[in-house]
């Protein structure tokens, strides 16, 4: 089985050099939220 290596998006050092609300658009916006949210979509 092979090993799949992926790059870090962000050096933990620059992580924690943001500030709390840009650190935390810099992770989310990484994240595709569409589908968690169709799931709980009221209909």
């Amino acid at each position: 089985m092979p090993i799949i290596r992926q790059d870090n998006l962000f050096d933990m050092h620059e992580l924690f050099e943001m500030e709390p609300t840009h650190r935390f658009n810099a992770i989310f916006s990484t994240i595709d939220l569409g589908p968690l949210l169709r799931i709980f979509d009221k209909k």
